[in-house]
């Protein structure tokens, strides 16, 4: 995993690539021979962007990290790229809006289990403390597991000050044996020896790159749940209908994009964002210690928020004329 991302953003300048738990999608204005297995252009390239932002394409159908990790993908993408990811995230939070997911990564702990036929009991290990193992972690105290421990190099804090009991990583193996060990362990922590382990009746490998080299015992990892998860039909066919809505939501909106960017309020849109753009690599190149995700989110929210009732007030007047030389006051001159 960590070669091919190399690969792909050394071979991708300038296009915003989607990493995420078993997936890297790079997404661009110009077509690319980078020899990818797969490839998608145009409107089918939008929806596809849409479907993995939904979580159509997550081994949890539905799953919530996965559309803040797309918003974060594109937050440094030039203003046309990231008007398209605009469109698909758009089409993907309105799908969720009409779908009751319930889902989140928390819940592949339930999928491994069952996959093993282990019931939730005894002392649950899970290595790492970010939003996977946070998640994890919560869903095990919430199965039944009398004992939730993470070993990590921080400390970690759960939704609603919830705290799981806690030992540094490198003292995990002080811990002697723990019915079930989940690895939940980021992409730089490279694999973990089972001799610094305590043993387990049953191992759940969710980290990619894998955290488990050789656990010598029962085991279950991310790629056999994405395998599980095409086995089942009725998996299968829930995945098509959502995808199949999905489409419908994605066609409407970009009917809707396409008949405004004529409009006296798609050319005003269309100024103010070049000038937001233009401001925003400003305050990229002044203050390099904020983060790209969080200058885009402040500046997109008051841009909004100014633009919302004049834009409205336009799309209700008549007057073509008045609507175009307000744009025009944003033109470069």
């Amino acid at each position: 995993m960590a070669r091919v991302d190399a690969a792909a953003r050394a071979s991708h300048g300038g296009r915003a690539i989607v990493s995420s738990c078993q997936r890297l999608e790079a997404f661009g204005l110009t077509p690319c021979d980078c020899g990818s297995p797969e490839t998608w252009t145009g409107d089918e390239a939008v929806l596809r962007l849409a479907e993995v932002a939904a979580g159509l394409h997550s081994v949890v159908l539905g799953e919530e990290q996965i559309i803040g990790q797309v918003r974060a993908a594109f937050a440094g993408a030039s203003g046309p790229l990231r008007g398209v990811a605009d469109l698909a995230i758009a089409a993907a939070r309105q799908l969720r809006r009409e779908t009751s997911f319930g889902s989140h990564a928390g819940h592949l702990l339930d999928r491994a289990l069952r996959s093993a036929g282990v019931l939730p009991a005894g002392t649950l290990l899970v290595l790492g403390a970010g939003a996977m193992g946070r998640l994890v972690a919560q869903r095990g105290s919430d199965l039944g597991f009398a004992r939730v421990i993470v070993a990590s190099r921080t400390e970690p804090v759960g939704a609603n000050g919830w705290r799981p009991e806690f030992v540094p990583l490198d003292a995990a193996r002080s811990l002697a044996h723990v019915d079930v060990i989940a690895g939940c362990l980021g992409s730089g922590a490279g694999e973990i020896s089972f001799e610094e382990l305590p043993t387990a009746a049953l191992a759940i490998d969710l980290g990619t790159p894998l955290n488990f080299g050789d656990w010598p015992g029962p085991l279950v990892t991310i790629g056999d749940l994405l395998v599980d998860e095409q086995s089942r039909p009725h998996a299968l066919r829930r995945r098509q209908e959502l995808r199949s809505r999905l489409a419908e939501i994605v066609a409407q909106r970009s009917r809707a994009a396409r008949s405004s960017s004529d409009s006296a309020v798609g050319a005003l849109r269309f100024e103010v964002e070049k000038v937001r753009q233009r401001e925003l690599a400003r305050m990229r190149r002044l203050h390099p210690e904020v983060a790209p995700q969080t200058l885009d989110l402040l500046t997109r929210s008051l841009v909004e928020q100014i633009f919302h009732r004049p834009s409205m007030r336009l799309r209700d007047s008549s007057d073509a004329d008045f609507g175009t030389e307000v744009a025009a006051l944003f033109a470069d001159s």
